[in-house]
């Protein structure tokens, strides 16, 4: 699953990002010297919820192949850089050899009763030399290579751990969903990248990270990056349908309060369909009689494999689905806040939404 962080605790923590601290052994190496002032530059430059330029810290053809070359950079959020965020930024371990300068670096927040939470130990590399040539950074990805095969199956380039065997026939059933997406949205098809591991321990790795928070958990779990045609998720093989759905509606749609949830209702999450999902919903209802649907876009879920607010906008998008096709997803994808799709669609005031939902749930319940 996706960690889901709180987007505006990220945007707090922007305000109050730290400096970068050096806890390795100091040999006056000039190569090391000049690797970590460069390395706490590029870190400088996401203060204050900024990007940098990529092209002056990453090579031109990585800047070619992707728009966000740094693979680690949006590896907890896609929308707020791990590096924006972050207190405490701590590198402990420097190794170099005759080219490359390889920092490890410890990301953690720490409140006001000093209590630690690490989100992230990572693995940055730097071509360097000592003749003073400029430095730029080696993709993780790059120096993981060795241990990465490729698959291509159609428009989807898959990578993947070498350990892992190819399933052909779970690529080809997700070709057929999106063909199938594709015929009946309109869409033309998008050649992507889609990295997949068994696990969010060693998709994490692929990535240059020996940890990130929240990859202990054994759920499926994806990410994705429209801009660059650019997949990651664990824990579903080749057939993670939900991520590849982002890649087509996101630069439409994504902006929508509908978007997500139409999605959970189009290609499930987190391993289950929506079916599923509705069933867990009304469990919950069960064990939590006091939760209000009329706010459900502000609950907090107490079942972290339960996301209230997509199922909630992936019921009304199935609602509508069932009466009108995707013309009807194509309208309410155009509201911009869910007062107005209940208002328009329903005739629904707010009052009146946890009745209202609390019905529709009891009448799709499948178990």
């Amino acid at each position: 699953m996706k960690l889901y962080l709180s987007i505006a605790l990220l945007f707090f923590l922007t305000e109050v990002t730290g400096q970068v601290h050096c806890q390795y052994p100091k040999n006056n190496d000039k190569r090391i010297e000049n690797a970590v002032s460069f390395y706490k530059e590029y870190l400088d430059e996401f203060n204050n919820r900024g990007t940098p330029n990529y092209r002056d810290y990453w090579s031109e053809i990585d800047c070619k192949r992707r728009k966000i070359p740094d693979p680690i950079a949006f590896s907890i959020s896609s929308e707020v850089p791990l590096y924006s965020f972050i207190t405490e930024k701590t590198i402990f371990s420097v190794e170099v050899n005759a080219t490359v300068v390889h920092l490890k670096t410890l990301f953690s927040v720490v409140d006001s009763l000093d209590n630690v939470t690490v989100f992230a130990i990572t693995n940055h590399y730097i071509q360097s030399s000592d003749k003073g040539d400029a430095l730029h950074f080696i993709s993780p990805l790059e120096i993981n290579k060795s241990n990465i095969q490729t698959t291509r199956n159609h428009n989807i380039r898959y990578h993947y751990p070498k350990s892992i065997v190819f399933d052909k026939s779970k690529s080809d059933a997700m070709l057929l969903q999106i063909r199938n997406f594709e015929k009946e949205w309109g869409f033309e098809p998008i050649d992507f990248d889609y990295f997949f591991a068994e696990t969010q321990k060693n998709l994490a790795a692929m990535r240059g990270l020996d940890y990130v928070i929240g990859m202990q958990q054994n759920v499926p779990s994806g990410i994705s990056f429209p801009d660059d045609k650019l997949i990651y998720c664990s824990g579903y093989g080749e057939g993670y349908f939900h991520e590849v759905l982002h890649l087509y509606l996101n630069p439409l749609y994504e902006k929508s309060p509908i978007n997500h949830g139409m999605i959970y209702y189009l290609a499930g999450s987190i391993g289950y369909t929506f079916d599923e999902l509705i069933n867990r919903m009304n469990s919950y209802l069960l064990e939590y009689p006091e939760t209000n649907l009329s706010n459900f876009e502000k609950l907090e879920t107490r079942d972290n494999r339960l996301n209230i607010y997509n199922v909630i906008t992936g019921l009304v998008a199935k609602i509508v689905y069932e009466k009108e096709g995707v013309s009807g997803l194509q309208r309410i994808l155009k509201y911009k806040t869910m007062d107005e799709v209940f208002k328009s669609e329903f005739e629904l005031e707010k009052k009146e939404w946890d009745s209202f939902l609390r019905s529709i749930l009891k009448k799709y319940k499948t178990n």
